[in-house]
């Protein structure tokens, strides 16, 4: 269903489909990181710290991890803290409610990663050769973020997208949308998805089905 640009988009993860298969995190690397050199793919040491959505194991009150990953990334807030944070604008939200990064305007101060509450915002400082595979796409030296795949918004042409963690996604437990489709609004009007840190205030756009929440 086609959007306007200016419908506020958000993602929902029901933590009661995801197996845990990393296929959001490949298709992410693949989509936002990865360098194409010749026949050879050049990826970050340690690339999956760098894949925007990437798995976090909660602990038990004996430390014991669970099986499931829970998938974190940038929560897209409402009231952004790295966006208030940094000193040029080069953190900003754009029209669809997506908090994106303006590298030209990134003088490297680091705030924004420091601000996050959620730890999400990295910097790689290694090399990486040839260009990133979009015009967003991950740039050594400039904190990196989630932009919900901003490039494929951008081909959309004002309708609506599909992140490629979404996309790659078998068992539909990623859930992409506004509140205009009558599943996302189903289910946040519902109180079924919960967001992180609520009390923090930031208003996240990444909501969360829990186990105990199953539809």
């Amino acid at each position: 269903m086609a959007e306007a640009k200016s419908s506020k988009v958000l993602m929902i993860i029901d933590m009661n489909s995801c197996v845990g298969c990393m296929a959001c995190s490949i298709a992410c690397l693949r989509e936002n990181v990865a360098r194409q050199n010749g026949e050879e793919v050049e990826l970050p040491e340690n690339s999956l710290l760098y894949a925007r959505t990437k798995p976090v194991y909660l602990s038990d009150d004996a430390g014991v991890p669970s099986g499931t990953p829970v998938f974190i990334q940038c929560m897209h807030c409402e009231n952004a803290p790295c966006e208030i944070a940094c000193p040029t604008g080069a953190t900003f939200t754009d029209e669809r409610g997506v908090v994106r990064l303006d590298t030209d305007k990134c003088v490297g101060c680091r705030a924004c990663i420091v601000a996050c509450p959620y730890g999400v915002r990295t910097l790689y400082r290694g090399e990486l050769r040839g260009e990133p595979p979009n015009k967003y796409g991950l740039k050594p030296g400039f904190p990196d973020k989630c932009n919900f795949c901003a490039h494929r918004a951008d081909e959309a042409e004002g309708g609506m997208w599909t992140p490629a963690c979404v996309e790659a996604c078998a068992f539909d437990a990623r859930i992409f949308g506004t509140m205009e489709d009558e599943r996302v609004r189903s289910i946040v009007e519902g109180g079924k998805a919960v967001s992180l840190l609520p009390t923090y205030g930031t208003k996240p756009r990444l909501l969360f089905i829990l186990p105990e929440k199953r539809r």
